[in-house]
């Protein structure tokens, strides 16, 4: 099966059907084929939410906040870097 990470872990791998399952082979993440990152919806235009949003998570990533929540859930870097 081809999946994204994140819904293969939490959706599958984490449930009970997902038991005796784990990820196998390389991870396909060339941006070449994928594009860079994830994104959050803003409405088009919305300059100043976006850079809210910038700074919110610039901060969390130096303060370790963001790495504190992503190790409770996640058994991989979701951020990507």
């Amino acid at each position: 099966m081809f999946v994204d990470s994140v819904v293969g872990e939490t959706d599958f791998l984490k449930s009970a059907q997902g038991k005796g399952f784990a990820f196998v082979g390389p991870e396909y993440s060339d941006s070449k084929y994928f594009g860079y990152g994830a994104g959050i919806a803003v409405k088009k235009g919305n300059k100043q939410l976006t850079e809210r949003l910038n700074q919110a998570i610039a901060q969390i990533r130096k303060d370790g906040s963001y790495k504190k929540v992503q190790d409770k859930y996640f058994s991989f870097n979701v951020y990507g870097n």
